[in-house]
């Protein structure tokens, strides 16, 4: 027993002598020092409590710091901290508290700490300085009180301890004394101490931060020495710790949401290893990006969603009808399927959408959700063509996360390639695209929850064919009402169109109607958060008017919040005046606009210049045909002025025009409701006075030197004309700001027709000079988008919306001709050009203003014919653009091939179009209707003769003339476009076969190869790639980056064939390179290649070269971080440690550069200022599995930094590495977190095995009810420690949902997912250590054997024959079934012969079918010759018996059932379709992953402690050995292991059987207590239904097996009661 420990039971110490009266001299002392530091008296009246000092310092608001963004941050963090070390404050006080009942706590005692803390943000005005010295205090003392969080699992505290408790508290109070004490100082003492740092001042703070530290490291050596049965038993949560605190008499709600975590039911259960490949390979092949989480049941949108919204808003939702009809378990037959949330804009539906989302998230049993948020740029992104299609993918992935049906389903139809989900945009493939998705599959017993939220902010066709995707066939019938779908949108989203009432008959929440209660809240916390009309009296003045805003604002917005808000900040602006009721009533009494106030304010305070600039950048964002990012409005305003501001846009916006402009994840959008707000009227608008019909005057007037009266009465008598109807000046016409139709300079407006105008008129202005850096970044966007905004003009004229002048329509003409008269734009602007394209519409909208006389018509009349006599705009005004684009691609290289072919197909199209006949035009585009893209991502092959057919009639070539670089580019398109591996390599063929090929060629073949796995025929041609690059003159001239590009590619592919000598020499030139991109991947790759040398030694050697390297690409903290992101990862890092295990100096050297690589970095605020979000991801990544690694190498190798203890620095890191990697996504992120997760809860299992204890239960726990969908080996060692200490309810409690889904699994009509419902049985019954029936349960599970599995008839497999008796033949099946089998096991008896077994089973029935063809037909009837066939039969034993048709239909079945099996498995067995594997979870002796997977001849070893740790005979034994060359990380030397029989055992009998034996016992083996056996009786012994086998279990585990049933039936049939009663 060590030393201190005792008994759980044991009684409590005896008491410290002083007991409360040492206490109490203790705190006074205490307040008497904090009073003579600072002066201040702690004896407050106002702080009751913590609650009063959290309320205070959220309550402080900020100083005005003026512009001084830098001291407002530095009040945030301060206050930041502030609240931390109060959280962290109150943990220590309820740590204290538990010792009360043997040292009673001073009453005074949290209420000085409190009041000492509080008066520390006693701030009545900004003290520059004063932020720092908090944020310098308080960050040190909130990092070290953050160890008490360990108290919140207390249940018994040691009283020695509770003693240190205090004084640290103590020592905290007087800290705070000293920052008070600052705070009074002067001005300028404070900015020279600022200059400095706080504790360097001779005020006494330095020295009580030392006491601090020095009593706080007391308490930690007494807490090291208590034992840790009695400080830290935690068989209680902490919830029942702090109902027994007596810090203020109470709980506080906050307090106790803050130190327990809510265990939420867990939605899917890990399989092994590869639950984590599976999920990559569908995330990869359905798109979804790289930085999305695995381990998640929600997404970090949602969440953000989610925590915007104020507590209790949202809770009328769920007792709404709408609402509830939805969510019932059994929805009423006529009740929709659908559930709409409208409302108008800004009325809270996302808010409610985020709050639906997460109730659903939290629901029990198989329920799943999925959502998906579209943001407001999905209208205008041109990214992204197919959002909906993309969307459902996203979610699709989201329920494969939770759901392990779907994972499994959906991970096979993921084998097939992405482009097995490319689809156009359309409602046909929408409906195809959800069958592939495999979600709400026939027979399943789980609820699914779409949320597509925000479709307003979707293309009009995408929102159709969205709608009609819901509101269709497949999710209304198929899926009988285990889809359900939340749509969320504006009003006129939903509108019934005439003869579709599908929208009318869903259920709908209106937002409007209901979101009064929420903007209360609202209200209310605002008016508290500003101090408005607080603590009013009862019946007073002030809390009637409090009433009344609440009240009555909600009334008069239409649901708006912008809207409230806007009315919200008129209130308070008149609160914050000497203000009477009666005004305040006058404006509750009139309803609120939401921009009319605040846009006349903003007009009244800008100059007519200001005005100008914000109506241009209105123009800008509101009609921008894409998300308007910062850089794009930066861009557009520099063509506007011509001048660079000094001040951001974004400080612009943020500070000026936030009342029509705002800034959300840097894009500019305008506010909501402005667009509609500010559009003129037609009426109205200044376009009527550019009306082609109307008859104008104009006139310029030009005043010099003229007297300041007459000019007024000119100006005067000029006024009176413009009164005159239908006369009108317009006296700014001439204004070179306003010259675009602007109205009066005075008047904030926005005018569409103007708008798109303006933009036509910026984007000729661009392509007139030279591309400047000021506006290039905007040159893809105006090239591309030009097609559409002159088309948006034509259309709003049409629609009388506005007209152009001649003069305007003749400069448009006139650009036109600039543009397209010859190649010199094109030239000037080609990279803008490469990087867009022009859709077949869009070339033909430009073609329209072409053939516009009013137009063209005093332009150059040869020109004019040249564009409009040809049939097809590619021989006219484009031709210039076409001849740029194929040349560049075919004939020249200088065309990026990706893009030179998207122009080229639209070209194609183009013509083809206008070739067609009008009717068959008309067919084609009905077919074709809702597609938006073109078809890059399309999955019918292209035809490439055809491509080259078209360029090369177009160039008018003759077929001399198509030379190697023409079909080397076009091989290189076909690559690019994803085309079959056989197409680009005949193309590549093709460009060799002629003169003079390029070394482009060779590297392409290599590529292509590569992709095709024929990685030696790769090596051949990227080999001669490289030779012919540096033969002098090669074509193209290779650049030193194009040859470096070689040497990576050899040294990757000769690293993939094992030739790590030939690929650590080519990897040894690429880290020459002086790209540092190629460099690093140069070093990673040469490092790589030598840890698989043979020769250790020489690994060795490679190790300690690279970490002597000081500087450069290479040191090896760069290649530690590139390693933490490979694929490979832990291979690699396995090798280095199994290398450096054997020189401890190594080792630690290795060990320093991942200290150094996982530094700490800067604070946020930098970083994200910094670096890209993807590089963000990438160094959190690599940060946090580095924190693994090093704590591998603590707790593997004893190798620490700075001597700390070897098991808890592991323990701290691997809780760091977690910590850090919960919120990253990524491949990595993902498995080592889980790694990490698994390390820390097997050493609270292991130590508790080997000490004979639960100390470390709590923490266990805890680890448990954080890992919701993930690996679960935490929740499986917790009920292991249960079973194996006896407590046989405790572990039943902990695994039971485990229990609870697999039978639910096995209860659906799913038949495909009940192998998955058998291997968490059987894994469940392990660690609860009940073997026999974990033995059955592998029986079921495991791979039976070939040919018996191929022989199992049911009843569905019987072929409808009405000349069979379909019974009668079943039985006769299963009996030549039974025969055939025995025949094969007699004739083979070696199980691992499987291949043999089947040529037998084949033989075999062959041999019967051909007797029978030759025996003759008997004569005598029917009745006769079944007796006499009964007699022989029963004489042979277990022959068939049956009459002949029926024999022959049995004989033909299983014939071609063996006939399938021996394709499948010839010549041998293929692993591939075998249903159930283990893999080996060990490593080689060189550090490698073992590959060994089960197989027919040999056992396997399966933890039964680890949740998925599987090992061969060799790997089990390296992992018992300590001293063994390489160390197995997974499991533990000291766990127990079951012995898995080889596949095709006579016990497995697959999942199918409808009995099992039942095994003898399962019991250690005579040579190994660790290694368990299963036992049978000789003679097969005793057998049991599974259905009673089933039924047994879920008795013992306190469940009824029928109601399980009856609840997966509703489920899949939620109208089946109803179906039932109409029958």
């Amino acid at each position: 027993m060590m030393r201190g420990q005792q008994p759980t039971d044991a009684p409590a110490e005896k008491k410290p002598a002083g007991g409360e009266a040492s206490m109490n001299e203790m705190w006074a002392a205490a307040a008497k020092a904090f009073e003579d530091i600072c002066g201040e008296s702690l004896q407050r009246g106002d702080v009751k409590g913590f609650d009063d000092v959290q309320k205070k310092i959220e309550a402080v608001s900020k100083a005005s710091y003026g512009i001084d963004a830098g001291q407002e941050n530095k009040w945030d963090k301060a206050k930041s901290v502030g609240l931390k070390s109060l959280k962290y404050l109150k943990m220590l006080v309820g740590a204290a508290s538990q010792a009360s009942s043997f040292i009673p706590i001073p009453a005074s005692a949290a209420n000085i700490a409190s009041s000492a803390l509080c008066l520390v943000f006693d701030i009545p005005e900004a003290i520059k300085g004063y932020n720092d010295a908090v944020d310098q205090v308080f960050s040190e003392v909130s990092s070290a009180l953050s160890q008490f969080q360990i108290y919140t699992s207390m249940k018994n505290v040691d009283p020695v301890l509770i003693q240190k408790i205090h004084l640290v508290m103590i020592s905290f109070v007087k800290l705070c004394a000293h920052v008070v004490k600052y705070r009074q100082g002067r001005k300028r003492n404070r900015l020279a101490r600022q200059i400095k740092s706080i504790f360097d001042d001779d005020s006494g703070l330095g020295d009580e931060m030392a006491t601090f530290k020095q009593v706080l490291q007391q308490q930690r050596d007494v807490e090291g020495t208590v034992t840790l049965a009695v400080v830290v038993e935690t068989q209680q949560d902490l919830a029942m710790l702090l109902e027994q605190s007596i810090v203020f008499g109470k709980t506080t709600e906050e307090t106790h949401q803050l130190v327990q975590e809510t265990q939420k039911d867990v939605q899917s259960f890990k399989q092994d290893a590869d639950r984590s490949k599976t999920l990559i390979k569908i995330r990869d092949t359905l798109g979804v990006p790289a930085t999305v989480r695995l381990d998640t049941n929600t997404t970090q949108t949602c969440t953000n969603y989610y925590d915007r919204c104020l507590s209790r808003t949202g809770s009328w939702i769920w007792t709404h009808d709408a609402y509830t009809a939805w969510t019932a378990p059994n929805k009423d037959k006529e009740a929709s399927h659908v559930l709409i949330l409208s409302g108008p804009a800004s009325s809270g539906k996302t808010s409610a959408s985020a709050l639906i989302t997460k109730r659903l998230e939290e629901q029990k049993g198989r329920t799943y959700v999925a959502h998906y948020f579209f943001p407001a740029s999905t209208k205008k992104s041109d990214d992204e063509k197919n959002p909906v299609h993309s969307a459902l993918k996203y979610m699709a992935f989201q329920i494969a996360r939770v759901d392990a049906t779907v994972q499994k389903l959906l991970g096979k139809a993921c084998d097939a390639g992405p482009g097995t989900f490319r689809r156009s945009a359309s409602l046909e493939t929408l409906d195809t695209l959800w069958g592939e998705l495999k979600i709400g599959t026939s027979g399943s017993s789980a609820m699914y929850y779409f949320v597509f939220d925000g479709i307003e902010n979707l293309p009009d066709k995408q929102t159709e064919m969205l709608l009609k995707f819901v509101f269709g066939s497949k999710l209304a019938e198929e899926s009988a009402g285990r889809v359900r779908v939340l749509v969320s949108g504006t009003d006129d989203q939903f509108a019934s169109k005439p003869g579709d009432n599908r929208a009318s008959n869903a259920l709908r929440i209106r937002m409007e109607d209901h979101n009064g209660p929420d903007m209360r809240i609202m209200i209310d916390e605002a008016l508290t958060k500003r101090g408005m009309l607080e603590h009013a009296k009862p019946d007073s003045d002030q809390q009637r008017a409090r009433d009344k805003i609440i009240e009555k604002l909600p009334q008069n917005v239409g649901g708006s919040y912008s809207r409230l808000q806007f009315g919200l900040d008129d209130v308070i602006r008149l609160l914050s005046t000497r203000t009477a009721v009666r005004e305040l009533d006058r404006m509750l009494d009139q309803p609120m606009s939401s921009h009319e106030a605040a846009i006349k304010n903003l007009q009244r305070t800008l100059t007519a210049d200001e005005i100008s600039e914000l109506n241009e950048l209105l123009k800008w964002v509101l009609f921008f045909n894409e998300p308007m990012t910062l850089e794009h409005l930066e861009a557009a305003m520099f063509l506007y002025s011509g001048t660079e501001s000094l001040a951001s846009l974004q400080f612009i916006i943020k500070n000026k025009y936030s009342a029509v402009l705002k800034l959300e994840e840097g894009y500019v959008y305008g506010q909501d409701g402005v667009k509609d707000y500010l559009q003129k009227d037609k009426d109205t608008s200044s376009k009527s006075s550019h009306s082609k019909d109307r008859s104008t005057i104009s006139m310029t007037i030009t005043i010099n030197n003229v007297d300041q009266e007459i000019c007024g009465h000119f100006l005067w008598d000029l006024a009176h004309k413009a009164i005159r109807d239908k006369f009108k000046f317009e006296f700014d016409a001439a204004s070179p700001n306003n010259s675009l139709h602007s109205s009066s300079p005075a008047a904030i407006t926005v005018d569409e027709f103007e708008a798109h105008h303006t933009i036509v008129t910026r984007t000729f202005e661009y392509l007139d000079e030279e591309p400047k850096d000021q506006t290039k970044v905007i040159g893809e966007y105006l090239v591309g988008w030009l097609p559409y905004h002159l088309g948006r003009l034509r259309q709003l004229e049409d629609e009388e919306k506005g007209a152009l002048t001649p003069n305007e329509q003749f400069k448009i003409g006139q650009n036109l001709y600039k543009l397209f008269k010859d190649e010199q734009v094109f030239l000037r602007h080609k990279a803008s050009f490469e990087q867009t394209l022009w859709f077949v519409d869009e070339m033909e909208d430009l073609q329209k203003w072409l053939m516009d006389s009013a137009v063209v018509r005093r332009l150059d009349k040869k020109w004019r014919d040249e564009v409009q006599l040809p049939l097809s705009p590619t021989r006219g005004f484009l031709k210039e653009l076409v001849k740029m684009v194929v040349e560049g691609l075919l004939r020249k290289r200088s065309w990026a091939a990706e893009n030179a072919y998207n122009w080229i197909k639209e070209f194609m199209d183009l013509d083809k179009k206008l070739q067609q006949a009008p009717e068959l035009l008309k067919a084609d585009e009905a077919k074709s209707s809702g597609s938006t893209s073109f078809s890059n991502s399309s999955v019918v092959e292209i035809d490439w003769d055809r491509v080259s057919a078209w360029c090369q009639s177009f160039l008018g070539l003759p077929d001399l003339e198509l030379n190697s670089l023409w079909y080397e580019r076009l091989a290189q398109a076909s690559s690019l476009q994803n085309c079959k591996a056989n197409t680009v390599l005949s193309l590549y063929k093709r460009a060799i076969e002629k003169e003079n090929p390029s070394w482009l060629c060779h590297c392409g073949l290599g590529r292509t190869h590569f992709s095709q796995g024929r990685i030696q025929e790769a090596i051949v041609h990227v080999e001669q790639a490289l030779k012919e690059s540096e033969r002098e003159g090669a074509t193209p001239k290779p650049d030193a980056k194009d040859i470096m590009e070689l040497y990576l590619l050899l040294g990757q592919y000769f690293y993939e064939a094992g030739d790590v000598r030939k690929a650590a020499e080519h990897y040894s030139f690429a880290c020459m390179s002086e790209d540092p991109a190629q460099a690093r991947q140069g070093h990673l790759g040469y490092l790589k290649a030598g840890l698989s040398f043979p020769e250790a030694e020489e690994t060795r050697q490679l190790l300690e070269s690279t970490l002597a390297k000081e500087s450069g690409e290479g040191t090896m903290v760069n290649v530690l971080k590139m390693i933490a992101r490979d694929a490979e990862h832990d291979v690699l890092i396995s090798k280095m440690f199994t290398v450096a295990k054997r020189d401890p100096d190594l080792l630690k050297g290795i060990v320093r550069a991942m200290e150094t690589a996982t530094v700490t970095p800067a604070s946020n605020e930098s970083r994200t200022a910094e670096m890209a979000g993807d590089d963000l991801f990438a160094e959190d990544e690599a940060r946090g599995v580095l924190l693994y690694d090093r704590g591998v190498a603590a707790y593997t190798y004893k190798v620490s930094s700075d001597g700390a203890e070897a098991i808890g620095e592991a323990l701290r890191l691997w809780r760091e590495s977690r910590d850090l990697l919960s919120n990253v996504g990524g491949r990595n992120a993902f498995i080592v977190g889980q790694a990490a997760t698994t390390a820390l809860a097997k050493h609270y299992f292991q130590s508790m095995v080997d000490g004979d204890h639960l100390d470390h239960i709590g923490a266990l726990a805890r680890l448990a009810e954080a890992e919701t969908n993930l690996d679960h080996d935490a929740a499986g060692f917790l009920g292991t420690i249960y079973a194996l200490r006896g407590k046989k309810e405790q572990a039943r409690s902990t695994l039971a949902w485990r229990m609870r889904q697999a039978l639910q699994i096995l209860s659906d009509d799913i038949p495909g997912n009940d192998q998955h419902g058998f291997m968490i049985i059987q894994k469940t019954l392990e660690q609860y250590q009940d073997f026999e029936n974990a033995a059955i349960a592998l029986s079921l599970l495991d791979q039976p054997d070939l040919v018996t599995h191929a022989l199992y008839f049911e009843a569905k497999d019987i072929p409808e024959d009405d000349g069979v008796d379909k019974v009668r033949l079943l039985d006769i099946v299963t009996k030549l079934a039974k025969e055939t089998v025995q025949v094969t096991r007699a004739q083979v008896p070696n199980i691992s012969q499987q291949v043999q077994r089947i040529e037998a089973a084949k033989e075999h029935i062959d041999s019967l079918m051909a007797t029978a063809k030759t025996k003759p037909r008997p004569e005598a009837d029917d009745d006769h010759t079944e007796a006499k066939s009964s007699k022989s039969q029963g004489e042979q034993g277990e022959q068939t018996v049956s009459s002949e048709p029926e024999t022959a239909s049995a004989q033909n079945l299983i014939q071609s059932r063996l006939s399938t099996l021996q394709q499948i498995h010839s010549p041998q067995i293929d692993t591939a379709t075998i249903q159930w594997n283990w893999s080996c979870d060990g490593r080689t002796l060189d550090g490698k992953n073992c590959e060994n997977n089960s197989e027919f001849g040999g056992d396997f070893y399966h933890c039964v402690y680890c949740s998925n740790q599987d090992f061969c005979r060799d790997c089990l034994a390296r992992l018992r050995t300590p001293d063994s060359s390489a160390a197995i990380t997974a499991c533990n030397a000291k766990h127990r292991w079951l012995r898995i029989p080889p596949h095709g055992g006579a016990t497995y009998v697959g999942p199918r059987a409808m009995t099992v034996q039942v095994p003898r016992e399962v019991r250690p083996t005579e040579d190994d207590e660790s290694i368990l056996e299963i036992c049978y009786d000789e003679d097969g012994g005793k057998e049991i239904t599974v259905e009673a086998w089933k039924e047994a279990l879920a008795k013992e585990w306190d469940m009824s097996l029928e109601e399980i049933r009856e609840e997966m039936s509703r489920q899949a049939t939620p109208d089946g009661d109803q179906q039932v009663g109409d029958e």
